[in-house]
């Protein structure tokens, strides 16, 4: 198994920087992974992005020093363990709002005897084209991999000295738009409260060596990073898109009156 550049940096107590794919395409994929970011977060979760998709994302990005991560679209068993069998190096779990719904998950994320996860022939060992090859993805997964569990309903942020009890959760991510919404907020991601809910999770992360990740945006990178967020993600792929040519057909049409 390749050493996990990601994880390496967040030991080292680096702040890291990724975005998301959203679309189903390779060809951003590629592009991407060519920026210098530091990780693709490939979401599983939202739009209709299939596990094939997903894996051959990953067999390219691979190739260069980009890192892929995935979220997928829930905490149950079958859900984690083929997101983890594409070989990405670490999962996204969502809403997850106890400590018995993350100890669960984790337990899904690691092989026996720290967990339950399967020993399946999937792309993280080449479908299982030599088995002693790849024997030591085996021994190194429970160590390489990076669990991320999201923060994202004032549950969550009532619980999280409980829920970052639980081993081996890597980083704990606040989506702050699902996380206003559940506080009756629905968007104001700079309002007091919200804010408040943020730096309470930072403040538990610090406690219990977690690392601690939020989705951000144009102009929010600096007071992230000032209030301890270290696992940074901004941008989608069609959004990014669709903005850079928006504005090209923009810039065009002021000077084409």
């Amino acid at each position: 198994m390749r050493k996990n550049l990601l994880k390496e940096k967040l030991l080292q107590n680096q702040a890291v920087f990724g975005t998301w794919i959203m679309t189903n395409s390779l060809d951003n994929a590629e592009v991407i992974s060519h920026t210098g970011t530091d990780f693709i977060m490939i979401d599983a979760e939202h739009g209709s992005m299939d596990l094939q998709t997903a894996g051959n994302m990953v067999s390219i990005i691979r190739g260069t020093q980009t890192t892929p991560l995935i979220r997928i679209s829930g905490h149950e068993m079958s859900q984690i363990k083929r997101g983890l069998d594409t070989g990405v190096a670490g999962v996204m779990i969502p809403m997850i709002n106890t400590k018995e719904e993350a100890e669960q998950a984790i337990s899904y994320c690691k092989y026996p005897p720290v967990g339950v996860r399967g020993t399946g022939a999937g792309r993280a060992v080449l479908f299982g084209a030599d088995a002693e090859e790849f024997e030591d993805y085996y021994s190194q997964a429970n160590d390489e991999t990076v669990v991320i569990v999201q923060i994202e309903h004032f549950q969550a942020v009532e619980n999280i000295e409980e829920i970052l009890s639980v081993p081996n959760i890597d980083i704990a991510f606040v989506g702050p738009y699902d996380l206003s919404t559940s506080m009756g907020l629905q968007g104001q991601l700079t309002h007091p409260e919200v804010l408040k809910s943020c730096q309470k999770v930072v403040e538990a992360c610090q406690k219990h060596n977690v690392v601690p990740g939020i989705m951000t945006w144009e102009g929010g990178m600096e007071e992230h990073l000032n209030m301890g967020f270290k696992f940074l993600i901004g941008g989608i792929d069609g959004a990014i898109l669709y903005n850079g040519v928006k504005k090209l057909v923009n810039d065009f049409k002021s000077f084409n009156k």
